[in-house]
């Protein structure tokens, strides 16, 4: 963990925004005030990010994120998409503050509540949004592979599983 491996400032603050805005969509119903402001501010924060970069992807592993184990909401974050057989995340510019209030809404429903963790559901739910994809928990066959600049950054050979994805 040297300083090159060290999040920056600003997607360290993010990534505990966003850990903390998922919390809030469990917590709160569906037109609550709170969500409105929390997936403002997400977005503001998001846009800015996206400004150095085509996409920003985050993996999973089973008590941390692959990018930090030492921050307990990063922690709660990576525990919460676990649970959901959730391996890898990524959003892309362009992404509207509707877009990532409905991810965060979907993501935020505990695992328990629903007949199946979202991982395990297919295509039709884990790409359903234009900017942001989710990736199930296949590490297995995950690949990540360096992305041609002009690439579509959501394009399935920025990060695919291959196979039959059998669990």
């Amino acid at each position: 963990a040297g300083e090159s491996a060290a999040l920056s400032r600003e997607l360290s603050d993010f990534l505990i925004e966003f850990s903390i805005g998922l919390q809030k969509y469990a917590i709160y119903p569906p037109g609550h005030p709170m969500l409105g402001t929390t997936s403002a501010d997400l977005h503001r924060r998001l846009e800015a990010l996206l400004k150095e970069r085509p996409a920003l992807s985050l993996g999973v592993a089973r008590h941390q994120l692959i990018t930090d184990d030492s921050n307990p909401v990063l922690r709660e974050l990576a525990v919460r998409r676990h649970r959901h057989h959730l391996g890898a995340g990524k959003v892309s510019q362009g992404v509207t503050e509707t877009e990532l209030n409905d991810m965060l809404a979907t993501v935020s429903v505990d695992a328990g509540r629903l007949p199946r963790p979202l991982g395990l559901e297919g295509p039709e739910v884990l790409t359903q949004w234009p900017h942001t994809r989710l990736y199930s928990m296949t590490f297995a066959q995950l690949q990540l592979i360096e992305e041609h600049p002009s690439a579509d950054p959501l394009s399935d050979d920025s990060m695919k599983s291959t196979g039959s994805g059998s669990r």
